[in-house]
């Protein structure tokens, strides 16, 4: 199925522009914390209309604004599961399910009957929702999403109420129990390793706007602009100048590279950013040959997980409040077998300049 959307709407805190077509089964929306995302599926499912627009299901029109054309939300076959899942609270987990299944009461009972079955909820049945666990509650919404039989379901930040163990159990119950969904689901998340995970086409959206798309695993390895870049979790990104003699300047850093052979000229001269993800910055311990693409580090800063720490730094004789947090990063593992090296912050860093990412915006 294709998704084709065009929309503009003035909001409180910004203007909504949003265009995009997407044709893969799961689609991912990508953003900040009031990029839009969850307005977006809104207007998409309905219980909002935007200022002028189009939104089309293949060759169905669902809204056409210059057309006088905006299909009521009970008819547009989209399934939408809120963040607090909506469920009825007063209704058993059974009459949750059969209140949105349409036909005989028999043939509401056989479809309940087979969703408490996929879903491994026949034993909370006659439960109601305030007895449920928050896994529970998702599983519920999700089978009475698939009872409507929609062509597109909607799930809007469907992990944020969950905490972390149960959220990666309910990640891969989530892909098991949609696998033989034939329709669309878009999911839209602030969580970039939700949709990694989840998502075939990602699409990412800034202020309202969609600054970047395409194939998920993709736009993870080359974003597009270097706004995109840092939602996706890139923090070294620098504006550049480009030499004369072909190098590229980092102000900010006090160094220059040579990249001459990774780019074409004409490219070259285009570049605006440039990114260094956290893993391509290597630690340099003892004497090195040679200094070049290396940095001097200061103010460092580290945050500590179970596998590595993340390493925030400033660069060495930039002026900088000793208050002020580093504003790069760089990525240490733990120490390995007690060898105290591995745990020492290093005072340099060098550059792997083959994986640099280039920006022209």
């Amino acid at each position: 199925m294709t998704i084709k959307v065009s929309l503009k709407s003035k909001l409180d805190n910004f203007s909504l522009n949003i265009n995009f077509e997407g044709n893969s089964k799961r689609i991912g929306i990508l953003g900040e914390s009031g990029a839009g995302k969850s307005m977006l599926l809104k207007y998409l499912a309905g219980i909002y209309k935007p200022d002028s627009g189009t939104i089309y299901l293949d060759d169905d029109c669902l809204l056409d604004t210059d057309k006088k054309i905006n299909v009521r939300p009970q008819e547009r076959n989209i399934a939408y599961m809120f963040q607090n899942y909506a469920l009825f609270p007063t209704m058993t987990v059974r009459n949750n399910i059969e209140i949105i299944v349409k036909g005989s009461k028999q043939e509401k009972k056989e479809k309940a009957d087979y969703l408490l079955k996929k879903f491994h909820i026949e034993e909370i049945a006659d439960k109601k929702p305030p007895e449920l666990s928050g896994g529970q509650q998702q599983r519920v919404a999700l089978a009475r999403v698939l009872a409507y039989e929609p062509k597109l379901i909607l799930l809007d930040e469907p992990f944020s109420a969950i905490d972390q163990l149960l959220k990666e159990r309910l990640q891969i119950e989530l892909e098991a129990m949609i696998s033989d969904y034939d329709g669309t689901v878009i999911m839209v998340s602030h969580s970039r390793e939700e949709l990694y995970k989840f998502s075939e086409e990602l699409i990412v959206i800034s202020k309202g706007e969609v600054i970047d798309s395409g194939k998920t695993k993709e736009v993870f390895k080359i974003p597009g602009v270097s706004r995109s870049a840092r939602l996706i979790g890139i923090n070294n990104i620098m504006p550049v100048n480009i030499e004369e003699d072909g190098k590229i300047s980092i102000p900010e850093w006090g160094i220059k590279l040579d990249c001459e052979k990774l780019l074409p000229k004409d490219r070259l001269k285009k570049i605006k950013y440039i990114g260094i993800r956290d893993e391509d910055l290597v630690p340099v311990y003892g004497e090195i040959d040679s200094d070049e693409h290396c940095i001097e580090i200061s103010n460092v800063n580290i945050y500590e997980s179970i596998r590595d720490r993340k390493v925030f730094f400033s660069i060495k004789n930039k002026k900088k409040k000793s208050s002020d947090f580093g504003n790069y990063s760089f990525i240490m593992k733990n120490k390995i077998d007690g060898d105290s090296i591995y745990g020492a912050v290093p005072k340099k860093l060098k550059i792997d300049i083959d994986k640099l990412i280039f920006f022209d915006k």
